[in-house]
């Protein structure tokens, strides 16, 4: 992250402004500002609005990549629809700088929407390397879907992903935040609207009643029953997939 900020504080430096030139900010290293307004922006992007208006430096310096990578879409819709051009612009931005969650949430339209869908892969590629949970689970139900030797790929990074302590309980979360984005598209991939994936060739007996925390823990199921599970559960946020 060094160097980063310097160029916008050397050209407030350079403006001449005495209350600026007497801000106790500008004092402080460029790469220290970044920092804690991406730490801000990780928070809250509705603080780091509110830290640009309140300073022309923070309002320069805000406009960096490396904050833009880390500010939190917590509060902003999952599409940012056309009249909604302000949305747009920040949304692209935020893509743009590599933020793990913009990278996600265009992934996972691109691919259900049936567009780009090379361009799908990639962003959710670049959001996995980045840490993102979500498009971890997102590629392995997609793999699932493509079917074949990717199939097999898919069961087992959901698999590594059930059977790791660090993402122990993160697994609902993420299949949440996938469901959800697919609720609010329009699902036109073709993948995904016909026939439901079958991971599973044994004819198994199912654990009826199990709640998905029980299903999730459970070391004895046949892993293909666990991602048939979560395909079914995917699938009931597509309301237009022929079973």
């Amino acid at each position: 992250m060094a160097g980063v900020g310097s160029r916008a504080m050397k050209r407030i430096r350079n403006r001449g402004n005495r209350m600026l030139v007497n801000s106790p900010m500008i004092s402080l290293p460029p790469e220290l500002v970044t920092e804690v307004l991406a730490r801000v922006a990780s928070s809250s992007a509705t603080d780091l609005f509110t830290a640009k208006l309140s300073c022309k430096v923070f309002s320069q310096i805000a406009e960096e990549s490396y904050v833009y990578k880390r500010v939190s879409l917590d509060k902003f819709p999952v599409v940012a629809w056309h009249h909604r051009r302000q949305i747009a612009a920040f949304f692209n931005k935020c893509k743009c700088s590599k933020n793990p969650e913009a990278l996600y949430r265009q992934g996972v339209v691109d691919f259900f929407g049936g567009e780009e869908l090379n361009s799908a892969i990639e962003c959710l590629k670049e959001a996995m390397e980045s840490g993102h949970e979500g498009a971890s689970y997102a590629m392995a139900i997609i793999l699932i879907f493509f079917g074949g030797d990717m199939k097999q790929k898919g069961i087992t990074y959901l698999k590594g992903m059930k059977k790791s302590r660090n993402l122990e309980g993160r697994i609902g979360y993420c299949r949440e935040s996938l469901r959800r984005i697919i609720r609010r598209i329009w699902v036109k991939n073709p993948l995904v609207l016909n026939e439901r994936p079958k991971c599973c060739t044994m004819q198994h007996e199912k654990h009826k009643g199990w709640t998905r925390y029980q299903f999730d823990r459970d070391d004895n199921t046949c892993e293909a029953c666990k991602c048939d599970e979560e395909i079914a559960y995917i699938c009931d946020a597509l309301p237009q997939i022929i079973i």
